[in-house]
């Protein structure tokens, strides 16, 4: 799976996921569900961080099964800016202008996921004909 496309928008996905906790941890997001301090944003950003870059270093060394995994992190956290959108328009307290940037950024990151998404089936698709070509190639 060495595809470098693949790759960067998986680590797209991550930077763009840490700023997003980052900018949620700030108290002008003025939620009471989301009231975050420093060290639990530190460990929740140190997890995410051991998640996405397991994934990401199997696919640079070519491990063909290493997009399935980055698949189930990416759609994992894609669930936080669905979750922020939620929290921003339903629960904030926070000013118009904060909840339009807040969920503006957050739809670019599913967007962005998505697009992970579609480079993903399209490398399988990629790797399934050069199978099948392999495995057809050698019946005759």
């Amino acid at each position: 799976m060495k595809d470098r496309n693949v790759i960067a928008w998986a680590i797209i996905s991550m930077v763009g996921f840490v700023i997003l906790n980052f900018l949620m941890s700030r108290p002008f997001v003025d939620s009471t569900n989301v009231q975050m301090t420093m060290s639990e944003f530190l460990r929740t950003t140190l997890i995410a961080l051991v998640l996405y870059v397991i994934p990401i270093v199997l696919a640079a060394l070519d491990w063909h099964p290493s997009f399935y995994l980055m698949g189930l992190v990416i759609a994992l956290y894609t669930l936080s800016p669905i979750s922020v959108l939620f929290n921003m328009w339903m629960d904030s307290g926070a000013s118009v202008m904060i909840k339009m940037l807040m969920s503006a950024y957050s739809l670019a990151l599913i967007v962005g996921n998505a697009y992970w998404l579609v480079l993903a089936l399209r490398l399988r698709q990629r790797q399934q004909k050069i199978a099948d070509r392999k495995r057809f190639a050698a019946k005759k």
